[in-house]
């Protein structure tokens, strides 16, 4: 057996009898399966002093699991044919371990000044592992680490990747992080050592063999996946006795299972609704803590006249006035009263974000309705089609990784997109998390082939003919019967004709809805979308087998050969449209078109209308080509693809000209390669088009935000809508002030701070705060790059004191993943605008946030163009828009801090221009009663000590 009587030592050795591999959670069968396919494995985890790109990270923990086949025992019928050893053993680094590493491992200097060093340990490890195939969780770093600071042969060493496995066996997990799993699997949390984590690995692993062999529909799925795609992939071991692939959700209810109920039915009554709400005994039967809050009340009765009176309703209520329960006690009832009526069409609730549509969905709902009485109600979340799987384009997709001209190591994707399409709940892939698409690069574009983003790509008739089997068909079945329907912004101002009317929409977060108009109504283009819809016109270059083009057959197939062409012409066309436009980007491959564009874009231009003018003559070519049919299948949606090509052409065009007297073209995403930029070209007031296409049409609306109003003002907010304008003789607008002890708990400070000097100044107040609290407090910057700045200082001055400096690196770097790191203590969060508000951290674990900058808006061509109209209308530009943006922004940022009514904490604004005549205002963006105290940093410890915080600490 490789190994054996291998000089092991100094490496801690223990046999795991048979007997004690189910006290350990460790499944013999599955592990015995995997021995048989691979050989001799070692299941490793290092603990290290940093991270592998880090260049003076050093090895400080090893730990492994030994898996060997063994002879079977005839003494002891039915024991396992199985031998498993571990092995462990620390390792004294040659430099000071950082005391952020102390911390997340509890590993100090006294623990390893007798640990063998790297080289005395090394040769024992190298024998240990000779010869065996090494399983790791994120195999890449023990590849790294063995092969730097072990031995170099360990590069060519066979590694397999748990990641791999679980990427199909839990699609639906929220990232691939260890630690996820041990939570989800086996309860526990990740320890941080090496042999703890080598074992979680292994017990993980046995998890899934174990519900392999029960049935469970996840791993059937998965085995189905591989089979099918990875034949050769050793992990099939793990899964050998796993029944066939079934969808999880195959023909589950879609609509929200409420469950039972005993309260009496609450009727659609603003003083019934108000008895609920203030009845402490029934609240508690069904939310955990509940206390009658009168604000609560007060809003509630505010929802009710509006859904009754058919108003409009701006309402701004304070952070712990509990707005979610207040608008669902009014929705439930009122959508209940309408169904026995026979009145069709649902109530419709929308969030800005995804995440907080599912929340409203999974919690909140269903505990409102059985507090209400109401467990009849049929609730179901919507979102953008794009959000679930096409059964058809599914097909097609998987059919294509079926063929010898993908690369076996490209396969995974198409076993993981088939994982995703049966084990996600209700065949939802809009939320597949960035996890995945980095470790399976062309799973992008396979998710975007599987899904119908547009309604031409797969009709209501070609829908109705995949019946159950299809997602999108069972979620757009489900929201036919629903009476109240949860949706998110973008695909409110989206809302399908096809789709229940809407009538009674309440929108959470309706701050946001101008950004989203913005976007909603603007004209773009993308050349991935372009070519996307050329292939729905042709098929996919050289995709005959599994053509689902729009044209008709004979059509098609005369049109083929010069299809390419067009493909590849436009392709080119927009690729060279992108590099002339990169020379004018700025470092983020933005840039604004100018309302005159002036000499320098004139070859830019040129190409821009060389790609209009080809677009044209190919929807000319394809419509020449067409049977002259409009009655076939498919006619209706070729024409509306037809005339988004002509509308992308008429973009182009536009752009050319600089947007036009009403429009303001703006690209994104011009760097190498040039072929993924947007170009959107967005209407200077979207407010007459926001009221004719959606708010127009609706017997009444509710908007509601904790941050609505700046000093009495929804302009901030909401001005570039009209809606305080267009809808006055309905309007109603209220205020609910949060009833949090603010002059208690809370300080605010402004510094004064040259803005050269912004970087080292915001480094210095971060460190001292987190020094004097443990952690605990929040950054958010106005500037990406002062953020990186301040975060690489920072690091450095906390390494000494154990302090760990969060922020995200990557565009698609979870932010929940770096709140649930800063949540566990001893770290600084720093963030951007995407942490200005939906962060929610509440209790002791967040007690600072620390602004680098009043939070102006970055000046651009929409944005003048804007206030070119107010001045031109008699308005102030800064005062109404500039600055009330600027205050609703730090309204925002300032709502991180308090979260709950125990909670305590300072806001200090770094460069908080005082000598500003506007710094008068800002307490306009503040709770009520709340000033800002100009102070200098020595003067921090004593705000702090004011709210009662930041006692001296031990170094």
């Amino acid at each position: 057996m490789p190994g054996e009587g291998a000089p092991f030592a100094p490496l801690a050795v223990r046999v795991i009898a048979p007997a004690e591999l189910a006290q350990e959670r460790l499944d013999a069968d599955t592990l015995a399966r995997l021995a048989a396919r691979v050989g001799p494995f070692a299941l490793l985890d290092f603990e290290t002093t940093g991270l592998s790109g880090e260049p003076d990270s050093e090895l400080l923990e090893v730990g492994a699991l030994l898996v060997d086949l063994a002879v079977p025992d005839a003494a002891t019928p039915g024991a396992p044919p199985l031998r498993a050893r571990t092995l462990t053993s620390l390792v004294r680094p040659e430099r000071e371990i950082p005391r952020a590493i102390q911390r997340l491992t509890g590993i100090g200097p006294d623990d390893v000044r007798d640990a063998p060093a790297r080289e005395a340990l090394a040769p024992a490890l190298t024998a240990a592992l000779a010869g065996r195939t090494i399983v790791a969780h994120n195999a890449d770093f023990e590849r790294f680490f063995l092969a730097r600071h072990v031995d170099p042969g360990f590069e060519r060493a066979r590694f397999l990747d748990t990641q791999d496995l679980l990427a199909v066996t839990h699609p639906d997990a929220p990232d691939l992080r260890l630690e996820s799993f041990t939570r989800s699997e086996l309860g526990t949390e990740e320890r941080h050592r090496a042999l703890d984590d080598a074992l979680d690995t292994a017990r993980v692993l046995s998890r899934v063999g174990v519900g392999a062999r029960a049935g469970e529909a996840r791993y059937a799925v998965a085995r189905e996946a591989l089979a099918a795609y990875a034949p050769e992939s050793p992990w099939l071991a793990a899964l050998e006795q796993a029944g066939p692939g079934s969808r999880d959700d195959h023909g589950a209810p879609a609509l929200l299972a409420i469950g039972a109920s005993e309260e009496a039915p609450v009727p659609f009554d603003e003083d019934a609704i108000a008895a609920a709400l203030a009845d402490e005994a029934r609240g508690r039967r069904h939310f955990p803590g509940y206390r009658v809050r009168a604000p609560q009340i007060e809003l509630a009765r505010r929802f009710v006249r509006t859904l009754r009176d058919g108003a409009v309703l701006l309402l701004e209520g304070g952070t712990g006035v509990g707005k979610s329960l207040a608008y669902l006690a009014a929705a439930i009832p009122f959508a209940m009263e309408r169904a026995a009526a026979g009145q069709r069409g649902p109530v419709v609730i929308s969030t800005r974000t995804k995440l907080l549509q599912d929340q409203l969905l999974s919690k909140d709902i269903g505990a409102a309705a059985r507090f209400l009485g109401w467990p009849g109600l049929r609730a179901v979340s919507i979102k953008g089609r794009a959000n679930y799987v096409c059964a058809r384009r599914l097909e097609t997709a998987l059919a294509e990784g079926l063929e010898p001209r993908i690369f076996a190591e490209d396969r995974m994707a198409y076993a993981v997109l088939l994982a995703c399409a049966r084990t996600r709940a209700h065949g939802e892939v809009g939320g597949v998390p960035a996890a995945l698409r980095r470790r399976f690069p062309p799973l992008h574009g396979l998710l975007h082939r599987s899904v119908a983003a547009r309604a031409e790509q797969c009709s209501r008739e070609q829908c109705a003919g995949q019946g159950e089997a299809c997602p999108f068909g069972r979620r757009r079945a489900a929201l036919a019967k629903a009476q109240l329907v949860v949706a998110n912004h973008d695909l409110l101002l989206r809302w399908p004709p096809d789709y229940p009317t809407l009538e009674h929409v309440i929108a959470d977060e309706a701050h946001e809805l101008p950004a989203v108009a913005d976007e909603v109504y603007a004209q773009e283009v993308m050349p991935e979308e372009a070519l996307d819809r050329l292939d729905d016109v042709f098929g996919r270059p050289g995709e005959a087998k599994h053509d689902v083009a729009l044209l008709a057959p004979r059509a098609r197939r005369a049109a083929r050969r010069d299809a390419v062409a067009w493909r590849r012409g436009v392709q080119q066309d927009l690729a060279a449209l992108g590099r002339a436009l990169g020379r004018h980007a700025n470092e983020y491959g933005e840039l604004q078109m100018p309302e005159r564009p002036g000499p320098d874009f004139d070859d830019a231009i040129q190409i821009a209308r060389t790609a209009a003018d080809r677009l044209d003559a190919v929807v000319a070519a394809a419509e020449a080509f067409d049977e002259d049919d409009d009655e076939r299948e498919g006619a209706a949606a070729l024409a509306r693809t037809l005339g988004d090509l002509r509308g992308m052409a008429a973009t182009l065009r536009l752009a050319a000209d600089g947007g036009g007297a009403d429009a303001v073209a703006t690209y994104d995403g011009l760097v190498a390669p040039f072929d993924r930029w947007r170009l959107a070209v967005r209407p200077v007031s979207p407010g007459p088009v926001f009221h004719e296409r959606f708010l127009g049409g609706l017997a009444s609306f509710a908007g509601v935000s904790a941050s609505l109003f700046v000093g009495g003002d929804a302009f901030a907010a909401l001005g570039e809508l009209e809606i305080e304008q267009r809808a006055r003789d309905r309007l109603d607008r209220t205020r609910v002030a949060s009833p949090f002890d603010y002059a208690s708990h809370m300080r605010v400070v402004a510094m004064r701070t040259p803005e050269a000097a912004l970087v080292t100044e915001t480094a210095a107040v971060l460190g001292q705060i987190a020094r004097r609290l443990g952690g605990r407090t929040l950054g958010l910057f106005t500037s990406l790059r002062r953020m990186r700045d301040v975060a690489e200082i920072l690091s450095e001055e906390l390494r000494a004191d154990g302090i760990e400096v969060l922020t995200p690196r990557r565009a698609f770097d979870d932010p929940a993943a770096l709140v649930a790191r800063f949540r566990r203590g001893n770290a600084v969060l720093l963030g951007s605008r995407t942490f200005w508000q939906g962060l929610d951290i509440p209790g002791v674990d967040l007690q600072a946030v620390v602004i680098e900058k009043l939070p102006f808006e970055v000046p651009s061509e929409l944005r003048r163009r804007r206030e070119a109209r107010l001045r031109a209308e008699g308005v102030d530009p800064f005062d109404r828009a500039t600055l009330g943006k600027m205050l609703l922004n730090l309204k925002q940022m300032v709502g991180r801090l308090i979260r709950t009514e125990d909670d305590r904490g300072i806001v200090v604004i770094v460069e908080g221009r005082p000598e500003k005549r506007y710094f008068r205002r800002l307490p306009d963006a503040l709770p009520e009663g709340q000033r800002v105290r100009v102070v200098t940093r020595a003067e921090l410890d004593e705000v702090l000590a004011e709210v009662g915080l930041g006692a001296p600490r031990d170094r």
